[in-house]
């Protein structure tokens, strides 16, 4: 089957480097998080720790990339990888594309330029359904790719860094994207692996809710990604993960955009 687009229309969206925050899966989960109940609300809340700012805290968060491999992860082009048992993406981390599939829907996109060309049920669709399908695509992209590692993003543009122990870091948003104020304080184990993201976001209502991230596999060429992550009681699955340096699911799966944009191709 030709996934090849009758038409595609050059689309350009603002990609906020902070959107990566739990919104989308808050927001798919909220139900769940209500039930919860005032109890657990109570139960929960808690300060975010003051910290020092400085040498200490860069030292540790190096000590944190390099458990996290970063040198490897800058070094790849393409990474697979699937969000809850729903969305699976092919990241080509060289070129900027992304390819979002969900259900029936396909979305190839480019993270630079937002060019995109998206098939349902391998027909092409344009205009506004385009311009949806996205906005979805991205959005769910920045969440579940934070998910994946977010040690990455500890020095996102915007990002204070605070030492607070040994193998505590708070990392601090303070400009930059739609939430300025967002905090994550990361407990690491003694390889200096997450093992628990506390979080004081704006869309959560509880103050210093835990995410825990445990069982580490180790995936070619040598990057480990936690097995298992979960939030209250909710696991957070994401599996299917693949890493390769060149080539790999990447290698001419991006074709329709390139066809749809030949710019792209430079």
């Amino acid at each position: 089957m030709s996934f090849a687009p009758n038409e595609a229309e050059p689309l350009r969206m603002n990609g906020n480097s902070r959107a990566y925050s739990i919104g989308a899966l808050v927001r798919r989960s909220w139900h769940f998080l209500a039930a919860l109940g005032l109890v657990t609300l109570v139960l929960s809340c808690q300060s975010i720790p003051d910290g020092k700012t400085g040498e200490s805290a860069e030292s540790l968060a190096d000590q944190m990339l390099a458990a996290a491999s970063l040198e490897k992860w800058n070094n790849l082009q393409c990474v697979t990888f699937r969000f809850k048992g729903a969305n699976r993406y092919v990241w080509d981390k060289k070129r900027g594309f992304v390819e979002y599939v969900h259900e029936d829907r396909r979305v190839l996109f480019s993270k630079n330029t937002f060019q995109a060309v998206a098939f349902d049920k391998g027909e092409s669709i344009t205009g506004e359904e385009l311009k949806e399908a996205l906005g979805k695509a991205n959005a769910s992209f920045i969440n579940d790719s934070f998910w994946l590692q977010p040690a990455y993003h500890i020095r996102s543009p915007g990002t204070k860094l605070y030492y607070i122990d040994d193998h505590t870091l708070r990392v601090t948003f303070s400009s930059g994207g739609v939430t300025p104020g967002d905090t994550y304080v990361f407990h690491l184990d003694d390889k200096y692996r997450i093992s628990t993201m506390e979080m004081w976001v704006s869309i959560l209502p509880i103050p210093g809710v835990d995410a825990d991230f445990s069982d580490y596999v180790d995936h070619p060429p040598g990057i480990e990604i936690a097995a298992q992550r979960s939030i209250l009681v909710m696991g957070i699955p994401i599996d299917e993960v693949a890493f390769a340096n060149a080539g790999g699911d990447c290698s001419d799966r991006f074709s329709p955009l390139i066809a749809a944009f030949p710019d792209l191709a430079q």
